[in-house]
């Protein structure tokens, strides 16, 4: 894995454009995000063969690292077209597979698949309130209906003012079990304040 982020890094270093989101600039950085980790180390316990999709794929990085650890039905969706661009060429070049990418905003119509990750995207537009975001998660999943479901959130132990984590999408434990109630979930904690930005929490959930 260090082999494939170290030639990941290396890709994204030379294909630098500044007109990506500064967000974009972490899979350049010497160490690999702290989600990344805890991801591989999950996915690397489900066979191979299971289906997995994407929620806001960004440039490609996390489908990349999927594909590396030997899934190779993968899609992702990603509002962006720039973004989508730039994560269906980096796919190619290291996967030769076209168009693993979907230019659009989620949901749409999609296949069940085994696996959904939602990792470092908190989609939050057009939402104000803690009900609405919680709602809309359950939507998220509702219209994939995985066996399993990936999702990272801000955690509410981070108290820190933040124009890009309003309180509301700020989630306890709780919240994801009442929003997700009868299913089976683990959480892990990815970032932690103040090393990182932000506090945030990888659950699994299925």
């Amino acid at each position: 894995m260090e082999e494939f982020y170290s030639l990941l890094r290396k890709y994204n270093a030379s294909n630098a454009n500044d007109m990506l989101p500064e967000w974009t600039k972490i899979f350049i950085e010497s160490n690999p995000p702290a989600y990344w980790n805890v991801l591989s180390k999950i996915l690397s316990d489900y066979s191979k063969n299971k289906s997995v999709f994407e929620i806001g794929s960004g440039t490609g990085d996390i489908l990349s690292l999927i594909r590396n650890l030997g899934f190779t039905n993968v899609i992702g969706i990603e509002s962006d077209a720039q973004l989508a661009k730039a994560a269906n060429q980096k796919i190619e070049y290291f996967f030769q597979k076209q168009d693993t990418v979907i230019q659009d905003r989620y949901p749409v119509k999609i296949l069940p698949p085994n696996i959904l990750v939602q990792v470092n995207c908190v989609y939050f537009e057009n939402h104000f309130t803690k009900p609405d975001y919680l709602n809309q998660l359950k939507s998220f999943y509702e219209n994939a209906m995985p066996e399993i479901y990936l999702l990272e959130v801000v955690d509410d132990s981070f108290k820190e003012p933040s124009n890009a984590f309003p309180n509301f999408v700020r989630l306890s434990q709780e919240d994801i079990q009442a929003t997700f109630a009868k299913k089976n979930i683990e959480s892990f904690i990815t970032y932690q304040f103040p090393k990182n930005t932000s506090t945030k929490r990888l659950y699994l959930i299925s």
